[in-house]
């Protein structure tokens, strides 16, 4: 769910609304205080309930996406993840590498020509299910 957006309002304003309202009212028949004091404290447990609100919102539904190796967000863009080559490539034109702690089959790109060796830092340039497509040129084709 996006900050600020038309649903993230659908549920902040029925909080701010109920909490404000039921505060006034228990502030109203359980204490002696004037108009003033039971809006101000109305504002305040207002404003500590969207903070609430908004906190758990942004745990349950963050907004940040994440994308593994090779995945890009548009079709345009370069996918610029490195990779370690972990075994394999000597030769055939796949191995395993290491992206990000993670360990994953890989496969040279068709265009690549460069010598793949173990320990060396690779591009991974695609992604096709769960293989990755490593270059030894950033940006290279598949």
């Amino acid at each position: 769910m996006k900050r600020y957006s038309f649903t993230w309002w659908l549920v902040i304003l029925p909080t701010s609304l109920t909490v404000g309202g039921t505060t006034i009212l228990l502030a109203r028949n359980f204490t002696d205080w004037g108009i003033p004091a039971l809006i101000a404290v109305a504002v305040v447990s207002t404003f500590l309930a969207d903070l609430a609100i908004a906190a758990s919102m942004e745990a349950i539904a963050p907004t940040k996406v994440n994308i593994g190796p090779g995945e890009k967000h548009l079709v345009s863009d370069s996918a610029s993840e490195q990779a370690t080559i972990l075994s394999g490539f000597d030769s055939t034109s796949h191995g395993q590498v290491s992206v990000r702690g993670e360990t994953w089959r890989a496969i040279r790109a068709a265009d690549d020509t460069g010598t793949l060796t173990k320990g060396m830092s690779v591009n991974v340039v695609d992604r096709y299910g769960l293989t990755l497509v490593v270059s030894t040129r950033s940006g290279a084709s598949c």
